[in-house]
């Protein structure tokens, strides 16, 4: 009896350290917000709480914003995520290699909107769930949106989607688009009209990137002459200066720079490109993302369409 409680004080400091060790380890952050606005909270083993810049974010997490705004949020291997308006998401995995990758990182996306640009870990150990499609990555930045249907847009990279039925379909960089759900269990490529609806109706950040902070910004340039085939807005019946050319194809059957909507135009000089952007002040932001950094010296923004050109 002696001996059994003399042994009681170890066990009992054994089980302190234990338990301290293990509620360290589920306080450790994967990652923290860049930015957020709106109505943006988390909520899980750390409790209810809302999100601001800075602040850390756990394994288990549900993340979500109500209404406008978004959340940006880098984890710790980099990888880069966006859950936008009226969304919701939740952290469901990450399990480290060491301080700057992942052997694996999972995340389940309930409803809305994401953006999606992976870090520095394998490109086997990301991973994406809805709730009638998987998403592998492989070393990628893509556009989502998750409803009564998955859609994805590839930006950068290659994405492979499961559907319901176990089809796996890929998709790659250069705007391709798929979904998988809605009335069918099969994964599958979209093109034309469709295509075009997906990309201007339910993923805003490849129509506007300027809620987002530059890093998390994307190269959107393959996904311009889609806009045209939803009815974007025609260019102004007036005499032009000159003609933007579209990288990939012609926006909106041609838009124009025109000296009513551009007084300060130079006369006789071309753009180099254009990008749809719905904002003034990131004009140059986004003449440098289309067009590469230091090119003007001049930026022009058509503030009617606002459609920015990079000139020589």
């Amino acid at each position: 009896m002696q001996t059994q409680c003399a042994a009681l004080p170890k066990l009992l400091a054994a089980f302190l350290i234990l338990s301290t060790a293990t509620s360290a380890y589920a306080a450790t952050p994967m990652g923290q917000v860049a930015a957020a606005s709106g109505q943006s909270t988390a909520s899980g083993a750390q409790g209810a709480r809302n999100l601001q810049a800075g602040s850390d974010v756990f394994e288990g997490d549900s993340i979500s914003v109500a209404g406008g705004g978004n959340v940006q949020i880098i984890l710790d291997d980099g990888t880069k995520l966006v859950v936008g308006p009226s969304s919701k998401l939740l952290l469901k995995a990450y399990l480290r290699s060491n301080a700057a990758t992942a052997k694996k990182v999972s995340v389940k996306a309930l409803r809305g909107t994401f953006r999606f640009i992976t870090g520095n870990s394998k490109k086997t150990a990301y991973n994406i769930e809805t709730s009638n499609a998987t998403i592998g990555i492989r070393g990628t930045g893509l556009d989502f949106a998750v409803g009564g249907k998955t859609t994805v847009a590839v930006l950068e990279g290659t994405v492979r989607m499961t559907g319901r039925n176990g089809q796996v379909i890929e998709a790659s960089a250069g705007c391709e688009v798929a979904e998988a759900g809605a009335n069918s269990t099969i994964a599958r490529l979209i093109d034309g009209k469709p295509k075009s609806k997906i990309l201007t109706r339910d993923l805003p950040y490849i129509v506007n990137q300027t809620p987002l902070q530059t890093e998390f910004h994307l190269p959107t340039a393959n996904c311009l002459p889609f806009f045209a085939q939803n009815g974007a807005p025609a260019a102004p019946a007036i005499t032009p200066i000159v003609t933007i050319p579209v990288i990939g194809g012609i926006l909106a059957g041609g838009l124009l720079l025109n000296q009513q909507d551009n007084p300060v135009s130079p006369e006789g000089v071309t753009p180099i490109c254009v990008a749809p952007i719905y904002d003034y002040p990131d004009c140059a932001n986004n003449c440098d993302q289309f067009c590469g950094t230091g090119k003007p010296p001049i930026f022009v923004c058509d503030m009617t369409p606002s459609t920015p050109g990079c000139q020589d």
